[in-house]
């Protein structure tokens, strides 16, 4: 069946929609009919193009089963990867020399085949089981490395690197004891000094593996430090955290605090992404931390949310500057949350 084409604003492009029209700014062709839009595109087309409306073709009534399909089949290609982390964390006890092969292979199928990113934030903003955090955050946090490695353009190769290092960032939990990591209460010093140790023991497991290079080890031993020199364990400031570290951190703190814990409850990715970018910029490396903050809202424009009035709507546009509050469509009518402040996103609905 033919798609119908469908005029739409520009704030609810999404990537993957199919251009009816070709994009024509000064006598010039942007983008001809039939191109399938991505994050880079739409950014350039919110920034330079003229027109607040874009023609592009439906398939939306098609694909509404597909994309359903999708969702499933990504909840299961990541429940997946959990049971071969969990086995993998398992054999740490029984094995001191690590075998990555696994590792290796799950890292492959990251970058060649699992590139529905809309799905698989979905996935990862939804609930999931408290007492299997240690083991979907290794999960989740290689995915999100990974993507932030291929908005910062990195070369294939360490791509790879970096995908095996944020898999194996907190491998050093293991040495921890649970009663520690599971406790709900606040945690006192000599307690938070014993977590704090799991980067160098992720490292002691890492750092003697044959013929693997050394910057996935650096980017275990330095995921949490930050650029001010307030974080652990070395206090490392600036260019002298690795680049891999410097990723993980960030990809690390929003699964963190996206995901229910026995010691708190999640933030919607908005909140989340609106705390990042307002107390964390003295933190993180301000290109990685604002590409990061940048594209995750693009993708998260055009979802349904649920609002604290029970009210279902649809994410039109993110303010960069005020990301937790967005204009919500419910039917045919809006909401300005940055106007209404009686009213806030409670959840991301997947």
């Amino acid at each position: 069946m033919r798609p119908k084409v469908k005029s739409i604003s520009i704030y609810e492009l999404k990537p993957n929609m199919i251009l009816a029209e070709d994009l024509i700014l000064n006598g010039l062709n942007l983008l001809t009919k039939e191109s399938a839009l991505n994050s880079s595109i739409i950014k350039k087309i919110l920034d330079f193009y003229p027109s607040n409306t874009i023609s592009i073709n439906d398939f939306e009534q098609a694909m509404e089963e597909p994309i359903s399909q999708r969702l499933t089949q990504t909840e299961k290609v990541l429940n997946n990867f959990s049971n071969r982390i969990d086995n993998f964390l398992n054999s740490i006890d029984n094995n001191p020399e690590l075998d990555l092969t696994e590792i290796r292979v799950m890292s492959k199928e990251i970058l060649d085949d699992l590139n529905d990113y809309g799905s698989i934030l979905k996935s990862i903003s939804s609930s999931r089981n408290i007492d299997d955090y240690l083991i979907r955050h290794c999960v989740n946090v290689a995915f999100l490395s990974s993507m932030l490695g291929r908005w910062l353009n990195l070369p294939n190769r360490d791509l790879t690197l970096l995908t095996y290092s944020a898999f194996l960032h907190d491998i050093g939990k293991t040495k921890v004891s649970p009663s520690i990591l599971n406790k709900s209460s606040k945690l006192t010093k000599l307690e938070f000094d014993q977590i704090k140790k799991h980067s160098v023991y992720s490292y002691e497991f890492v750092r003697n593996i044959p013929y693997l290079d050394e910057s996935v080890s650096l980017g275990v031993l330095m995921h949490h430090e930050r650029i001010d020199g307030s974080g652990y364990p070395l206090h490392l400031k600036e260019d002298k955290i690795s680049v891999f570290a410097k990723i993980i951190g960030i990809a690390d703190m929003f699964d963190a605090m996206t995901a229910d814990k026995v010691y708190g409850k999640k933030q919607n990715p908005f909140v989340a992404l609106e705390i990042m970018q307002h107390d964390c910029m003295g933190l993180f490396d301000y290109n990685y931390l604002t590409t990061f903050i940048t594209q995750m809202s693009n993708y998260y424009t055009g979802e349904m949310v649920k609002l604290s009035d029970g009210s279902i709507g649809k994410v039109i546009k993110i303010d960069i500057n005020n990301i937790a509050r967005p204009l919500i469509s419910i039917d045919s009518n809006f909401i300005d949350l940055s106007i209404e402040k009686n009213i806030f996103i409670t959840e991301l609905i997947t």
